[in-house]
């Protein structure tokens, strides 16, 4: 499962977030990345520079099954928004992505080291009942990832959140939807873990659970 949707709420003084985290299902992926205002900006208000690294695997049938490895980073500008109401991010940004087919699928374009132009908006509304959302586009792979949540706060004093996602994310080879429940709480020291888990099922393939761990930290 791909980065999704990480910021907690900031104060006036932060100025960036670090993140980690992976999943596995029908497919298995992780990454690392972080978030830093410009100068003169700070967390949740104005422009700040993203750049992170992922990797993982997944499968999709032509007329034989083909197993594909990944290993993609990226570097983007953001421009951040946040208020009472809630955050909001929209960033832009190159990406490179290095794919390994086997056995190699000469008929599709994502093979080997390609650049592309990466779009990617993500935010939250609310605060007892927050909805969440993280949305991601390559633009030359045609590569996506759509990402709904919604959570409640269970308890004031120790900030967990439990809910539901829903997932949509592929490319031109495959898609696979996935919905599951959700769980976010605090871990000390000013970290933040997530856990999700539930069902994921790609386009002519049986239903498969998946997890997914992450953790985040705003400083």
């Amino acid at each position: 499962m791909a980065l999704l949707s990480c910021m907690a709420p900031a104060n006036a003084q932060d100025r960036g977030v670090l993140y980690a985290g992976g999943g596995a299902g029908d497919g298995a992926g992780g990454y690392v990345g972080g978030l830093m205002a410009l100068p003169g900006d700070s967390l949740g208000n104005g422009l700040a520079v993203r750049a992170g690294v992922n990797g993982g695997t997944y499968r999709y049938r032509t007329s034989e099954r083909i197993e594909a490895t990944y290993i993609g980073a990226e570097i983007a500008l953001v421009y951040q928004m946040s208020g009472d109401w809630g955050w909001a991010n929209i960033s832009a940004g190159p990406r490179i992505t290095d794919t390994d087919l086997d056995p190699n699928d000469r008929g599709n374009k994502l093979r080997g080291t390609r650049f592309d132009a990466g779009l990617q908006t993500d935010g939250a509304l609310g605060n007892q009942w927050r909805m969440g959302w993280f949305g991601s586009w390559g633009v030359r792979n045609e590569s996506y990832i759509a990402q709904l949540r919604l959570t409640r706060l269970v308890s004031a004093s120790s900030g967990t959140r439990v809910g539901v996602e829903s997932i949509v994310q592929g490319d031109p080879t495959y898609t696979r939807a996935s919905l599951g429940a959700h769980v976010a709480t605090p871990l000390g020291g000013g970290w933040e873990g997530q856990v999700s888990a539930g069902a994921s099922e790609q386009a002519g393939r049986n239903a498969r659970p998946y997890a997914s761990l992450g953790v985040s930290r705003v400083f």
